[in-house]
């Protein structure tokens, strides 16, 4: 779900910012491949908030798999949200614009965060339980790891391929 607004945004932003032809596909491509990358972790977010909500008994376990899935990729989530600031403002006039524009952009992306959690939470209650059940020990797992699941975004932002 914040996938779908945050490449609409970050289009938008990069073609205020640049001209026309290639280089506006070039930097669609790339808008569409950050938001792919920073959608993954929104996505992370969602099921943690939508499990923590129905499994509270899990809590601990999911919260402590989400800190090391985190720490794991902390440096990442840091170069996105860097970028994602770097793309808007870009975009921006000055500093009022760049701070409305960025302020925009992060409350959409929590409104998008709510909705796919509320979708998380419409689904059949024993779909629900297994992904809960499931999901520290998928947050445990390399193929949890954002480069994993998005390899070919990743190659596109980083110019390599996923470690």
């Amino acid at each position: 779900m914040a996938y779908r607004f945050l490449v609409v945004f970050l289009c938008e932003a990069l073609l205020l910012a640049g001209g026309p032809g290639a280089m506006a596909q070039e930097r669609g491509e790339y808008a569409s491949n950050l938001a792919a990358l920073y959608s993954e972790h929104q996505w992370v977010l969602a099921v943690r908030e939508a499990c923590n909500k129905t499994r509270p008994k899990q809590q601990a376990d999911i919260d402590g798999a989400l800190g090391a899935w985190r720490e794991r990729h902390r440096q990442l989530i840091d170069d996105l949200e860097a970028r994602l600031a770097a793309m808007v403002k870009k975009a921006s006039r000055d500093q009022m614009d760049y701070s409305r524009k960025y302020a925009r952009s992060q409350s959409e992306v929590l409104r998008q965060r709510e909705e796919e959690r509320k979708q998380l939470l419409a689904l059949p209650k024993e779909d629900l339980q297994r992904l809960c059940t499931e999901f520290p020990g998928y947050l445990r797992d390399a193929r949890s790891d954002i480069p994993q699941r998005l390899p070919e975004e990743f190659a596109a932002i980083y110019g390599k391929a996923s470690p």
